[in-house]
């Protein structure tokens, strides 16, 4: 088997620095294109295929790239996707962005990582179409999940529907009065689960006040303080809504410490279904994560091995779950 040439090697046949070649194929993006051009082009003239350079590499590693590693969220993501993973060849590799921003951005302050990895999930992170050019170039499949680009394979909540039915059931069981917690950045997530709470409301004559939506931070100590606030005001809610289990959980330890009987002096629901609800006891929208990775999971190694399984799904489809509710004790 002929052994793949480094980088310092094609630096000597072709003339150019070992870091422009480097840039070249690992951040194509970073090199101008008079450059990146001169560069591939004496590359094709000693046949040297960055392509078929990526294809004869196989790391077995699956990388996921997360934005908030302490989030129940988070740490149930990275473990499903980690057992699922456990009964293959491949290992997982966990990317921290720190924040939500566009996926290359990060990559382009590490085009080292690149060279780990065989495939990735995104998740949650922004993705367009310039980061899906990138990615094919470098022969990088990809699932994406509770994120969106269109030609890629995603795998989303319908939060809209889910939270709508949500507001319904809590209308069901008598509330009238009830308060919705979002989390900041109030992104596209957040934002349509909002509405869609908000539309139910509307639509039944019990529209939600803007003293009963309070915005914190995306953890338990954020639902703490959101809950504090509304219980503190004159004409307190009857029920919250949190928008995450995380949330929740704050809310719940709030409620406790002060004495409130749950759910006879008030109602709560989550969002989520995590480890956590159930310990609880919360009511709670099941977003169906483990069937999402399980999915993603399963999409992401038959493109790595195509002759070996069939697809679950169309390359290019969007598979969007529509939150089913969990019943439990938090609400009457």
């Amino acid at each position: 088997m002929e052994k793949r040439k480094t980088v310092r090697q094609l630096s000597k046949e072709i003339g150019t620095s070992a870091s422009t070649i480097s840039r070249v194929i690992n951040h194509p993006e970073l090199v101008n294109q008079k450059t990146r051009e001169r560069v591939l082009n004496k590359l094709e003239d000693i046949g040297f295929s960055i392509a078929e350079n990526r294809r004869k590499k196989a790391n077995m590693i699956i990388g996921l790239t997360i934005s908030n590693p302490r989030s129940v969220f988070a740490s149930t993501l990275i473990g499903c996707i980690s057992d699922l993973l456990s009964d293959t060849n491949y290992q997982l590799l966990v990317f921290d962005i720190k924040k939500r921003q566009y996926i290359q951005s990060y990559f382009a302050k590490h085009p080292e990582y690149l060279m780990k990895i065989d495939g990735l999930i995104i998740s949650t992170a922004l993705v367009d179409e310039k980061a899906k050019e990138f990615f094919d170039m470098n022969q990088i499949p990809l699932v994406l999940l509770q994120t969106r680009c269109e030609g890629e394979f995603s795998i989303h909540n319908n939060n809209f529907l889910g939270c709508n039915d949500a507001a319904l059931y809590m209308l069901s069981r008598g509330y009238k009065k009830i308060a919705f917690v979002s989390w900041l950045p109030f992104d596209e997530h957040i934002r349509d689960r909002y509405m869609g709470f908000k539309s139910a409301l509307d639509r039944k004559g019990y529209p939600l006040s803007d003293k009963y939506h309070k915005n914190c931070e995306l953890s338990s100590d954020g639902g703490y303080q959101a809950t504090k606030e509304l219980m503190e005001q004159t004409n307190s809610p009857e029920a919250i809504f949190f928008g995450c289990d995380d949330m929740a959980a704050g809310g719940y330890r709030y409620l406790m410490e002060h004495n409130y009987s749950i759910p006879n002096d008030i109602g709560i629901m989550g969002f989520d279904n995590m480890p956590i609800a159930s310990l609880l006891a919360l009511t709670t929208l099941d977003q169906s994560i483990e069937l999402k990775c399980q999915i993603a999971v399963n999409h992401l190694l038959n493109r790595l091995n195509p002759t070996k399984h069939e697809f679950l799904f169309d390359m290019k489809d969007e598979v969007s779950i529509t939150p089913k509710i969990v019943i439990r004790k938090t609400l009457k």
